[in-house]
């Protein structure tokens, strides 16, 4: 065998391993996916999205070494596929963007009023 053909079948099983390891330790796909342990799920809002196309965000609570996070999970869903994006914030991260959506939906009231 060539060295670059051995080269890559060591990254190839050095990275299978590692997502491996890190799906054991954080408790299944999803804690892998957020590079954090979920404590819990707190909820979930189904989104309006194009028609052929579902999509649910879910919120979670996340543990990361001592530090507390908050993880939001957005899945979209359509014939033949299937999207899940993990985006984690910090808790001030997480207070900003919940005041960002209540300032959005406190304007949207006042375009209808």
């Amino acid at each position: 065998m060539h060295f670059p053909t051995i080269l890559f079948w060591v990254v190839f099983a050095g990275a299978i391993l590692y997502f491996g390891i890190n799906t054991i330790r954080r408790g299944g796909l999803k804690g892998a996916f957020f590079n954090a342990n979920i404590t819990r799920t707190l909820g979930e809002v189904d989104a309006v999205g194009p028609n052929l196309v579902s999509q649910r965000i879910k919120v979670h609570t996340l543990r990361r070494a001592s530090e507390s996070l908050v993880g939001v999970e957005v899945v979209s869903k359509s014939i033949g596929s299937y999207e899940m994006l993990p985006v984690v914030l910090s808790k001030d991260q997480a207070e900003q963007l919940a005041s960002l959506l209540r300032q959005a939906v406190q304007d949207h009231d006042s375009l209808v009023a």
